[in-house]
């Protein structure tokens, strides 16, 4: 028996060995989790993403861009749409199209009542995916505002690579753009800008609210609040129960749900107000939108707006 418990060690070892293929440690994984039904769903890039990386900005990348991948052939793009459909992943495009419509439903008006800049923060940035779609509305619809907006990005990008990629993208977009690679914890450099440069205008949290606990996110809350304008704005998200799947389990996809009265309360104690809300039709994920409190309130906007009104913005 002890001989047979080495050779299980050994062979445990030699697959979880960072020369064995990913797929393949992959698939003991699940296999020794007694998810070996999922195995199949392997054939996914994005699958194999999530259990290797979880929603780092490069899986969220190809979230949010919703097209299969050719690496693995036929049933690899069949996989990959099976995993792209899951609910979770329709509320978390919802939540990308929502950010970028307050954002910009926040720039157009700000710019043509008072003129000058506006200044907005994305805390964490990724790839400054929203970034570069506000570019790309404003540039349709508004190009006489898009050298008015500047944004900053602040990330951890562990690896360097991150911050370089979306330096590029926002170039490319024409967007003026600066980003700081900072653990979001750490403050220092976010904070320097807003001594040199001025109050943000708009922060978005988005994505913040799943990587922190309640009572240590609402530490960042307090702090970005600190950031903003008398009347600024900031974004965030929080995720409720929603409808459950198989495949999402067997990845292991674990959405964390605070309850709304406390996460309201959260935001209430960082100084901030409810605006309004915007539920996503599918996956349990709600946008928030805050304004300073006692702040000039907003001209009456319908709460929970449907994220199809606000592409249009």
């Amino acid at each position: 028996m002890h001989a047979l418990t080495l050779a299980r060690q050994r062979i445990r070892a030699r697959i979880q060995s960072p020369s064995t293929p990913q797929a393949v440690r992959l698939a003991h994984g699940l296999a020794e989790n007694g998810q070996g039904r999922f195995i199949p769903v392997l054939s996914s890039a994005l699958a194999q993403d999530i259990l290797s990386r979880g929603y780092d900005a490069r899986t969220l990348d190809r979230v949010y861009a919703n097209r299969v991948t050719r690496e693995f052939g036929l049933m690899g793009r069949l996989a990959d749409r099976i995993v792209l459909d899951l609910p979770v992943h329709h509320g978390l495009r919802e939540r990308f199209e929502a950010t970028v419509g307050e954002v910009c439903g926040a720039i157009v008006p700000a710019l043509r009542r008072r003129g000058g800049e506006f200044r907005a923060l994305c805390a964490p940035c990724g790839l400054a995916n929203e970034m570069v779609e506000v570019a790309r509305r404003l540039q349709e619809r508004h190009p006489e505002l898009l050298g008015r907006v500047r944004f900053w990005g602040v990330d951890l990008d562990p690896d360097g690579h991150l911050l370089p990629e979306a330096k590029r993208r926002t170039r490319d977009a024409g967007l003026d753009a600066r980003f700081v690679r900072e653990d979001l914890r750490r403050h220092r450099e976010v904070r320097a800008v807003v001594e040199r440069e001025g109050p943000f205008h708009l922060v978005s949290c988005a994505a913040l609210s799943q990587t922190l606990p309640l009572p240590e996110l609402a530490e960042q809350v307090r702090f970005y609040t600190g950031l903003l304008d008398a009347d600024g704005t900031l974004l965030i998200d929080r995720w409720q129960a929603a409808g459950k799947s198989h495949v999402a389990a067997g990845l292991g996809i674990e959405i964390r749900c605070d309850r709304e009265k406390e996460f309201h309360a959260m935001l209430r104690a960082a100084g901030l107000e409810v605006a309004r809300e915007h539920p996503t039709g599918e996956g349990g994920c709600v946008l928030v939108v805050c304004r300073k409190a006692g702040a000039v309130p907003e001209a009456p906007r319908r709460t929970a707006t449907p994220v199809r009104e606000l592409v249009a913005v």
